[in-house]
């Protein structure tokens, strides 16, 4: 499969142009993140907002004295070990576009010492535009979800918990928000990604030419 796959791409004219294995793809998504391009200062934005919502919020509860500020503090520590428990259905939300988009095999898994969870399409390539979109859904999806939950609920502990989960979640989004970075700056090759599931190795493919006009 990969073969075939390799040799479609290189009659279409298409070379490779990095290989990372998934336990190295911390390489891209730093070199994403380091260009500072729309997807890089999307991601920072959201950071700031949500450690601002945070703060914003701790001010509130305290001056209204809804809540002690020590178990503010332990719900919103509670928040880290929940967000947890979203890792599945973010990682079922990127299996479900890349089916979407007509992948047939796609798995999961944890890169544990790095603790790197992913989902992955062998052997199915999947250019830019689909890629984005496949990267970021877990980050829409469950931000919306969480966002409207925090203003459905009444209780204090409640909202104190999905804030940090929402603001936790958000950091957890870096390698999908750095990897769309680390793309963008191909995007006037036509860049194509694909991965080897069974070697644990992620391809990157490009038209030859400039890397971007505008990194």
């Amino acid at each position: 499969m990969m073969d075939k796959l390799v040799e479609s791409l290189r009659e279409q004219g298409y070379t490779e142009y990095a290989r990372f294995s998934f336990s190295d793809m911390l390489v891209p998504l730093q070199q994403g993140l380091k260009t500072g391009n729309i997807y890089a200062i999307t991601f920072f934005i959201f950071v700031i907002l949500g450690f601002g919502g945070i703060g914003a919020f701790i001010a509130h509860v305290l001056l209204t004295d809804s809540l002690s500020g020590l178990r503010l503090m332990d719900w919103l520590l509670r928040s880290i070990p929940a967000t947890l428990l979203l890792v599945p259905l973010h990682e079922l939300i990127h299996g479900w576009l890349f089916r979407w988009y007509g992948a047939k095999d796609v798995r999961y898994g944890v890169v544990w010492k790095k603790l790197m969870f992913y989902a992955v399409a062998h052997g199915f390539a999947v250019n830019y535009k689909q890629f984005r979109y496949i990267a970021l859904a877990p980050f829409v999806v469950i931000s919306l979800l969480l966002i409207a939950t925090f203003l459905l609920v009444s209780g204090t502990p409640a909202k104190a918990l999905l804030l940090g989960a929402l603001v936790f979640h958000t950091l957890c989004c870096v390698g999908d928000f750095g990897l769309c970075a680390y793309l963008y700056r191909l995007r006037h090759r036509q860049p194509l990604s694909f991965d080897d599931a069974d070697q644990n190795v992620t391809y990157f493919y490009a038209l030859p030419g400039l890397e971007s006009e505008n990194p």
